[in-house]
């Protein structure tokens, strides 16, 4: 089952040590069986950081071995989900194309008499009495009685190493220095710890993360809106949001909340993560997301801004690309204020594109018939100009109006809710100017034309 070679142990051991010496070499190391989900991505976030902060290396390990429930869409899904987190990778490897270096350590388990063959597969021989100390930067010691450990599997039958085994085998290959990972693996440390010390190795530092609950203080789940992090993306939330509250998911840096890219691998270490579980509060990613479209350049903002305006079918592609760039840069500075995401920037920008807009509900009884004729003055007199600033637009409304003997206050508000669809927004004038004389007057025509009694 095991290939026998004239593999030097010793020297492959001696080489690793001093690749390993004064190096931060960490790892993120995902099974493909489903999409990238929060905790996976903190602590993708979390070894990412580490790695950064001490000048050290990140590797991206896909853990395939379990070809019944690995994919290939599941590996492209997570490799798509790191990149829009921009966290990037120094080394990329996947378990099954390293199966001959599991095989070989087995041998050498068998060697030692560390492991046994039963049943077509190779057995690790656990102790049975005594405990097991782990030493973990977050956690603390942790106590394991070994009496509640059994012989486990290392090698398949079918020659596929499992998980607690493969592990050792790559973290110690890859010259590990850190394991950083959820604490839900703190049970499968011990029995890592006994592969490293049975090949005579010294294991790398662990540090476990404690779990992410829900506002209701349980695990974490689908009901909590525990997601696939690239629907997030599909949300509206901005890359720079979505890293900032990873990393406040159970690492703080004194009382601030907003960090920068930049800061956080300034300041981001382990003696920073607490023991206790964070809670996963989408209110405060909302707050987070609305935060940073309030701190990106405008044209950046702009720019992301129109994606979502085709794909929430709030205009066509050609459209969007045939609105004054001005005039959308100050739409977007504008309405962003009101918006937690992309997506409501994006719907809340369908007043600047051809169409009638919707009336709400609460705003029906605020069109009246008598509004029919100094509507369509207004839209004469709008339809005039070439493209109206804001100055320009209110000029032109209040002749109208004074014309008309009309105050400002009884066309304003049901005029906005002609042009936005909306009740509330930026100012009037502003409004008017960023959707245009022409979209404006059409709109108010056709408001008129609804308002006006039938003639019989």
């Amino acid at each position: 089952m095991v290939p026998k070679d004239n593999w030097d142990w010793a020297g492959a051991l001696g080489k690793l040590k001093l690749e390993a010496m004064n190096k931060v070499r960490v790892r993120f190391a995902p099974s493909p069986t489903g999409y990238l989900h929060v905790g996976g991505a903190r602590t993708a976030l979390f070894n990412w950081l580490f790695a950064r902060h001490h000048g050290g290396t990140f590797i991206l390990r896909i853990e395939d071995t379990d070809r019944t429930r690995s994919t290939k869409e599941a590996i492209d899904q997570i490799i798509a989900s790191l990149r829009w987190l921009g966290l990037d990778w120094d080394e990329f490897y996947r378990q099954t194309e390293r199966l001959h270096i599991h095989q070989r350590y087995a041998e050498e388990l068998l060697r030692r008499g560390a492991a046994y063959e039963a049943d077509g597969a190779i057995w690790f021989r656990m102790p049975k009495e005594g405990v097991t100390v782990v030493d973990d930067l977050i956690a603390g010691k942790v106590e394991f009685q070994n009496r509640e450990f059994k012989d486990l599997v290392i090698l398949r039958s079918d020659g596929t190493p499992t998980y607690n085994f493969a592990c050792v085998v790559d973290d110690t290959e890859m010259a590990i220095s850190h394991v950083i990972r959820g604490d839900e693996h703190l049970p499968n440390t011990p029995k890592q710890l006994h592969i490293y010390w049975a090949l005579g190795l010294n294991p790398p530092k662990f540090a476990h993360i404690p779990l992410i609950l829900g506002p209701d203080r349980t695990k974490l789940s689908k009901r909590h809106g525990a997601v696939s992090v690239l629907e997030y993306r599909r949300k509206g939330i901005l890359p720079e949001a979505m890293v900032n509250f990873l990393a406040r998911l159970g690492w703080s840096h004194g009382d601030q909340e907003i960090f920068s890219r930049e800061e956080l691998i300034r300041y981001f270490d382990l003696d920073g993560v607490g023991q206790s579980p964070s809670v996963f509060d989408e209110q405060k990613l909302l707050w987070l997301n609305r935060e940073w479209m309030r701190r990106l350049p405008v044209p950046e903002l702009a720019q992301m801004v129109k994606e979502f305006l085709v794909l929430e079918g709030v205009a066509t592609q050609e459209e969007v690309e045939a609105l004054p760039e001005a005039r959308f840069f100050r739409a977007v500075e504008l309405l962003r204020d009101r918006s937690h995401t992309l997506v409501e920037l994006a719907r809340s920008a369908r007043f600047l594109f051809p169409g009638e807009m919707g009336i709400p509900p609460d705003a029906e009884e605020l069109l009246k018939p008598e509004l029919a004729e100094p509507f369509l003055a207004l839209a004469q007199a709008l339809e005039g100009l070439s493209d109206g600033g804001p100055g320009e637009m209110e000029a032109a409304v209040r002749a109208v109006l004074e014309r008309l003997g009309l105050p400002l206050k009884a066309v304003a508000l049901p005029m906005r809710v002609v042009v936005t669809g909306s009740r509330v927004g930026p100012g009037l004038f502003e409004v008017l100017a960023m959707a245009g004389p022409k979209l404006v007057a059409e709109r108010l025509r056709l408001a008129a034309a609804r308002l006006r009694p039938e003639k019989g």
